[in-house]
């Protein structure tokens, strides 16, 4: 069933709403064929909307049909020989499906639709009690509600992948293990198969980790007009539709390409590409996904950038300690109980205290460390006259 969100536009796509000329596909799971005929004749008389019916006949073909997807909404018997309907939507939803399913009951039965709607039925019809106004309304509630959990499900999964993701991120910091890793969970999480991440090395961007091109480029220069562009607007923009090449040599048609600018200080520090097909856009939740994601990435970047200053500074300090005959500094705070998190942030400034002390002896060194709920803490090293 396909969900297309646009940029801009806050509401779900639905089927009916669409300015294509794409009919609504229901499937029929009934094991007498005579129902189809009649539920293709209600069907037909609907206005505005143009829908399209398939039919399979047995339990079964309904499972494998369910299991496919490609289908709208399902009108589902109640009887299907040995097996039931009821037991068909049950199956379905555990094992993940989000689709519209419409029990159809032979007669008017309280046990049996509330039994259907425990099981995970969408809503239900009575046969032989049910015209084209009613079929149409049922249908378009069913697809609508389904559209709606879909895309619950869908920001849900994104959620925990941008939790997972940050957690990744502040233990193990932007590795190249790290990055593939948020390439997976894009993937798996979002529901974006089409990605590209580039970190920046001199006057080059070098591709760290994708997922979905055929022939990703490996490295992309920082002056090149596009990439200056992106740099420039210092904010997501689309690039010109392109054609991927396929398997079978026609290609895919991509719809757009968002390029997502990592920028720490207004300086570019690596570059993510997130491309769509014509058959799944970039819809609007995705783009702010993508932008969460990128912001966090960036965060992690930012944190190796400040550390790496602050290293280059520190060795410079030992260079002028070793030329006036002093012992070398020590490694680093070891404490085991000091955070992943917080080590990259106190080792320079504790080991900057020190070699101050070392220069001025006549001074004390003070560490002032505020810590709050056991989880969170900031340090500064003090150097103060004696």
């Amino acid at each position: 069933m396909k969900l297309p969100f646009e940029i801009g536009d806050h509401s779900i796509g639905l089927p009916w709403a669409s300015d294509d000329s794409q009919p609504i596909r229901v499937m029929l799971i009934d094991d007498d064929k005579d129902e189809a005929s009649l539920t293709r004749s209600l069907l037909a008389h609907v206005k505005d909307i143009r829908y399209e019916l398939d039919w399979v006949g047995s339990f079964e073909e309904g499972v494998d049909s369910i299991a496919r997807d490609e289908h709208d909404a399902f009108l589902i018997d109640h009887n299907l020989g040995k097996r039931t309907g009821i037991e068909l939507v049950r199956g379905a939803r555990e094992a993940g499906s989000l689709a519209a399913l419409i029990m159809l009951t032979g007669q008017r039965d309280r046990a049996t639709d509330i039994a259907a709607m425990d099981a995970g039925a969408t809503d239900f019809l009575m046969k032989g009690r049910t015209d084209a106004a009613l079929l149409d309304r049922t249908l378009r509630y069913a697809i609508t509600q389904a559209a709606m959990l879909a895309a619950l499900d869908r920001s849900r999964a994104q959620m925990a992948g941008l939790e997972e993701l940050g957690r990744i991120l502040v233990e193990e910091g932007p590795t190249p293990t790290t990055i593939e890793h948020i390439v997976d969970l894009i993937v798996e999480r979002f529901g974006l198969h089409q990605i590209a991440i580039y970190l920046a090395d001199g006057d080059l961007l070098r591709l760290a980790g994708q997922h979905g091109y055929g022939e990703p480029l490996t490295t992309l220069s920082r002056v090149d007009s596009s990439i200056e562009r992106v740099t420039r607007a210092g904010q997501p923009i689309f690039v010109p539709s392109m054609v991927e090449p396929g398997a079978s040599g026609t290609g895919n048609v991509v719809a757009s390409e968002l390029s997502v600018p990592l920028l720490v200080a207004g300086e570019l520090v690596g570059l993510m590409n997130v491309a769509s097909f014509v058959t799944a856009p970039i819809g609007e939740e995705d783009h702010s996904a993508i932008r969460l994601v990128a912001d966090r990435l960036t965060a992690a970047l930012a944190v190796v950038r400040e550390r790496t200053i602050t290293e280059e500074r520190l060795m410079k300090a030992q260079e002028e300690l070793r030329g006036g005959n002093h012992p070398p500094l020590p490694d680093g705070i070891t404490d085991d109980q000091t955070s992943a998190y917080l080590r990259p942030f106190l080792e320079p400034l504790v080991e900057v205290a020190i070699a101050g002390a070392r220069m001025h002896p006549e001074r004390k060194v003070g560490l002032l460390l505020v810590a709050w709920d056991g989880d969170e803490a900031a340090a500064g090293a003090l150097l103060a006259s004696q």
